[in-house]
Parts: C-alpha cells; sequence; structure tokens
C-alpha cells in the first residue's frame, strides 16, 4: 500500500509538470538555453562523479553523476506561481530549463537501465514519443468547440468531469509506459502535456489549483515522506554523511547553477541568474527516484544514495528559500547583462 500512495504521489508531483509546460512560451531562445545548459549540466556532473570515486566517495559513477544534472520544477511550480515568476521573462527561462532537468534524466535514466536493450529501448522511446505527440495535437483541436463548452459547464460542478478526465489520461500515460518498460515518470509528465493542450486556455488557471489541491496539499508529500525516509533513516546523526550531505548539494548547485550563470546574460539580470541557478539547482524528486532504483538494483550502495537524497533535501529547504530573498532585493529591476 505504501509502494502505490507513494508512486501515486510521484505520478501526480509530474502530471502537475507535464501540465505546467507551456510550449509556446518555452520556444526559441528558452529551449536552446535549456538545451545548452543541461548538456553542460551533464559534463560538469560527471566530472564531478569521476573526481568523487577517484578519492574513493562515491561509486557507480553514471548514475551518480546522473543524479546531479535534475531539477525539482514540479515541486517548485506552485511557489513560482505563487511568487508571480511565470511571467516572461524569467517564467519561459526557469521553465523550459526545468522540463530539461525532469525530461532529459528520466530518459538517460531509462536507457542505462535497459543495459543491453539500449538500442531497442531507444526505438521503443521513440515510438512512444510519437504517441503524446499526436495526442497533444488532437487534445489541442478538442480545446475549442463543443468539448471546450462542457469543460466550461463542468469545472466548477461536483463532478469535477476535467480533473476526473485528467487522472484516466494519467492512468492511461503510465499503463502505457510501464508495459513498454518505460519509467512512470515519463508517462506521468507526457499526461500532463496533453491535459493542458485539451484544456480552453481561460481553464489553466482553474486545473492548475485543483492539481495543486490533490498534489502539493495531498499525494505529493506523502511521496517524499515514504520514499525519503526508505534511505535516510539515522542520516542526521552521523558526521560523516552530513557532510557528504553537503558537499552533493553544493555539487548540485554547480552543476545546474553554473549554466544559469554563463548562458543568460542577455536574457536575465544579474539576480535573476542568481534566481534561476536557485531554482535549477533545487533537486529532489527525481533524486530520490534515480537513487531508488539504483539503491534497488544494486548499482549504488545505500548509504551513498541516502547521502544523496540527504544532499536534495537540503536544496529543497535552502535554495528556494535563498531564491526569494533575492527575489525581494532591490535588483529585481536590474536589466539582462
Amino acid at each position: 500500500m505504501q509502494d502505490f500512495v507513494a508512486d501515486l504521489g510521484l505520478a501526480v508531483l509530474f502530471l502537475t509538470a507535464g501540465f505546467a509546460m507551456d510550449p509556446a512560451a518555452l520556444r526559441g531562445r528558452p529551449l536552446r538555453n535549456a538545451l545548452k545548459g543541461w548538456a553542460m549540466t551533464v559534463a560538469i556532473s560527471l566530472a564531478a562523479a569521476i573526481w568523487l570515486m577517484s578519492h574513493g566517495l562515491a561509486s557507480g559513477w553514471l548514475l551518480t553523476g546522473l543524479a546531479m544534472t535534475t531539477t525539482a520544477i514540479g515541486a517548485l511550480l506552485p511557489a513560482l506561481r505563487d511568487a508571480g515568476l511565470l511571467a516572461p521573462p524569467y517564467g519561459p527561462m526557469v521553465l523550459a530549463a526545468g522540463a530539461l532537468g525532469e525530461a532529459g534524466p528520466v530518459a538517460v535514466l531509462t536507457l542505462l537501465l535497459a543495459r543491453g536493450r539500449a538500442p531497442e529501448q531507444a526505438v521503443i522511446m521513440l515510438a512512444f514519443a510519437a504517441v503524446p505527440v499526436r495526442a497533444v495535437m488532437l487534445a489541442a483541436r478538442a480545446s475549442t468547440g463543443p468539448f471546450a463548452r462542457i469543460i466550461e459547464r463542468t469545472m466548477e460542478t461536483s463532478g469535477q468531469f476535467p480533473m476526473r478526465l485528467a487522472i484516466c489520461l494519467l492512468i492511461l500515460f503510465v499503463v502505457l509506459s510501464e508495459q513498454l518498460g518505460i519509467d512512470l515518470i515519463l508517462g506521468a509528465f507526457t499526461a500532463g502535456t496533453v491535459v493542458r493542450s485539451g484544456l480552453p486556455a481561460s481553464r489553466h488557471d482553474a486545473m492548475s489549483a485543483r492539481l495543486d489541491g490533490i498534489g502539493s496539499a495531498f499525494l505529493i508529500p506523502i511521496f517524499f515522506v515514504i520514499s525519503g525516509s526508505r534511505l535516510v533513516t539515522a542520516l542526521f546523526f552521523n558526521a560523516t554523511a552530513l557532510r557528504m550531505m553537503v558537499l552533493y548539494a553544493l555539487l548540485m548547485l554547480i552543476a545546474r547553477g553554473v549554466p544559469a550563470l554563463v548562458l543568460y546574460r542577455a536574457d536575465l539580470s544579474s539576480r535573476q541568474r542568481v534566481m534561476l541557478a536557485l531554482h535549477c539547482g533545487t533537486q529532489l524528486s527525481l533524486v530520490v527516484a534515480i537513487t531508488g532504483i539504483a539503491v534497488h538494483r544494486g548499482l549504488m550502495p545505500r548509504n551513498q544514495g541516502a547521502d544523496l537524497v540527504g544532499g536534495g533535501i537540503l536544496t529543497m529547504m535552502l535554495f528556494p528559500a535563498l531564491a526569494r530573498r533575492v527575489l525581494h532585493g532591490r535588483g529585481a529591476a536590474d536589466s539582462p547583462g
């Protein structure tokens, strides 16, 4: 039962993240910067993982490095929305960077776990990608006309037809991804993009509020508690583990933050770049997922998985709070450069 609830919380987390991705807002420079930034992050993370291995501080350098390439954009979305940070120019930049920080690691993890089936798994992923692309196109057509009128009539009723439809799509894509041997995270993220495309634009905010209600207020915290507790038992009473937690948190910030500081000079002010570095360096959900899978399959020692999760917890506790302090500084109107 615990596993089911934790998986459901993880699925809702990435359903929410997928719903927040506005393709129109992410085109152009946000997407190009995100792709370049994640490529830089991969290089920095793998170099850091090799350094850790050479000093006897880690094993499984590929999965260790991959865990440091993530961004917990799904967990950050409610706070970003409440702070009014989803509008241009900052919103598209952080959403695109966050989307790559979730989709990139999931795709690479799927290939790494396939082992000898990597070419076959790549073909399966490409075939799977064609399904949501077509679904998004069909959903976009349905967002106007009779279906849109049904959504308008039922959004505020007790039946909550749009929310039920979103959950049905979540189950459909998660089951499809599981049947194809693809992680449920990718299926849940895809379901969110399809739901967004199928809703009239005037109802996106209302659906976001409902997803936050079932996710951020209930299922997502349960996922973090159940999954994290498996790895971090007695972690905070171990001096060596505490040092490794701090080290991993710093490496996560460097891996995701340095590209943000370097690549966005023409797009964001200096304070906005610092905020972006802190937001991109906030990592937990996928760190828990990657380390949990690695430990379960014997690809990473349990204590190292706990250290990585502990580092992710520190980033979640500290970096968004530091970003808020930067936001409230008087440089909010700084010009890019």
